[in-house]
């Protein structure tokens, strides 16, 4: 039986840390099918079928298990305590700062499930990045500020991972997919550009495929297509640029590209339900 001490469900995320398992049923509904799991070994054994690969995972080892996976729990050791966090793309959507340039988070786009050993100086950082993460989620929805804290502490964690598997041979022997690849670059073109290009051709042309072929590799990989990301990033830098009080709406909507304030208003709203200048008003009272 699972302790239900640290168990925390809210809507699209679930944290937990130094949770034990002797059951393989309790411990297999943890892992849901539509969100990315990190899964941390802190002590026990555990051996998984993940989309057909058998993978061994002993403690201090960090897994990564793609959306849509199927998972199997084969054998688990009597008593196996995990740290796991879950979540799924809307609330990275909702609560990342540069998602989705997840082009620095390459292990969230690959197939191909691999774990890493990290030494406990390694491990430590990250394991405290996932109890500051479960303190916010957990904290109550009048706590001032809850939203921003947790935006932070979740992007601290992703860094802090992305840290992790960059020190790791993980790299050397993972060879992406040809979709994979493209993804990764679009993410990155994106990053570089969404403030000045808005169209899917700009990316499909530097990418030398078609907009239709890039709108559906998107999909594929992100469930979103290739303009949601587009617009998803034109959002992100105009929230980042309307937090800055001496910078005018007109001069955002130009630096954004867009024909006019009216357009950029009319956009903004339709993506957040507020007008630029209700969003700055908001920010400025809380």
């Amino acid at each position: 039986m699972a302790s239900r001490k640290s168990k925390y469900n809210p809507s699209g995320i679930q944290v937990y840390i130094f949770k034990t398992f002797s059951s393989r049923i309790a411990f297999k509904e943890l892992l849901i099918m539509d969100r990315f799991t990190v899964l941390i070994i802190n002590s026990g054994a555990l051996c998984i079928q993940i989309n057909n690969r058998k993978i061994h995972l002993f403690i201090n080892e960090v897994i990564v298990i793609p959306k849509r996976s199927n998972c199997e729990i084969l054998i688990m050791s009597h008593q196996l305590q995990i740290c796991l966090l879950s979540f799924t793309s809307e609330f990275a959507l909702e609560n990342s700062i540069r998602w989705p340039h997840v082009g620095y988070f390459e292990y969230f786009i690959s197939q191909y499930v691999s774990k890493i050993f990290l030494k406990n100086k390694d491990i430590m950082p990250l394991i405290d990045l996932l109890k500051l993460v479960h303190s916010k989620v957990r904290s109550s929805d009048k706590h001032l500020y809850k939203k921003e804290t947790l935006l932070l502490s979740f992007n601290l964690f992703l860094y802090e991972l992305a840290r992790a598997y960059y020190i790791s041979s993980w790299y050397s022997h993972v060879k992406h997919s040809s979709t994979e690849k493209l993804v990764v670059h679009f993410f990155r073109l994106l990053e570089l550009n969404c403030r000045k290009q808005h169209s899917v051709k700009f990316y499909a042309d530097s990418l030398h495929v078609s907009a239709g072929h890039l709108t559906k590799i998107v999909k594929q990989v992100t469930e979103i297509t290739a303009k949601q990301c587009i617009e998803n990033a034109i959002i992100l830098e105009a929230k980042i640029l309307l937090q800055n009080n001496d910078l005018t709406i007109l001069y955002i909507s130009e630096e954004l590209q867009f024909a006019n304030t009216s357009f950029f208003s009319t956009f903004f709203k339709r993506h957040t339900s507020m007008s630029p200048s209700e969003y700055r008003i908001r920010l400025n009272v809380r």
